[in-house]
């Protein structure tokens, strides 16, 4: 099995444990509900990584041309993006706790929880939605309180570290894992 991407894992969890505990969704299979619920996260974080990879290419192929019209990497990179976007059919892109992409996300997992027969729901839609949305809110707000701590951990070393180099990123990887094993949201990783 490959390996989850946590983030992804810890908000499917996330969104499907708040839903369970309020009992505003009733799973037969609640460990199935929360895979469903990541693979669907999942399919747009891969969805969005392959638009990022081919607006690069894209990019890298006319430099040149980029470069004589004066318009900015980022700026190229964004246009080119939103029109792969509305050739693929993709209506809603950007990091998956950006407001318009956790309500796109929001509604999918709604209509997942309306149309599956092994999913129950007790409440309004708008309410279930709410209460998504706002696990998509603490999972952003947890994330960035770690990226902070993981941040001063860095700039606490005696000698400067630069942010950019192979080393900020390798520290950087390091704390952040120490940081979610010590919050208990993953589990360490075990030698095989």
């Amino acid at each position: 099995m490959a390996k989850k991407n946590r983030f992804l894992k810890l908000l499917a969890d996330k969104i499907a444990d708040d839903l369970l505990s309020k009992e505003y969704v009733i799973a037969d299979d609640p460990e199935g509900f929360k895979e469903k619920i990541y693979q669907l996260l999942y399919e747009d974080y891969i969805a969005e990584k392959e638009l990022e990879e081919e607006a690069e290419r894209i990019i890298q192929e006319n430099a040149e041309e980029v470069t004589y019209r004066g318009v900015s990497l980022h700026k190229a990179r964004k246009l080119i993006k939103e029109k792969l976007a509305k050739e693929r059919g993709i209506s809603v892109t950007g990091s998956i706790f950006s407001r318009d992409k956790s309500n796109y996300l929001a509604g999918k997992i709604l209509r997942l929880i309306l149309t599956d027969d092994e999913l129950d729901y007790t409440e309004e839609r708008g309410v279930i939605r709410n209460a998504i949305v706002h696990s998509f809110e603490e999972v952003a707000k947890l994330r960035k309180e770690i990226d902070q701590k993981v941040r001063e951990k860095i700039a606490s070393h005696s000698r400067p570290i630069y942010e950019g180099t192979p080393e900020w990123f390798a520290l950087y990887r390091r704390y952040y894992n120490e940081e979610l094993i010590e919050r208990g949201l993953v589990e360490p990783e075990t030698e095989v």
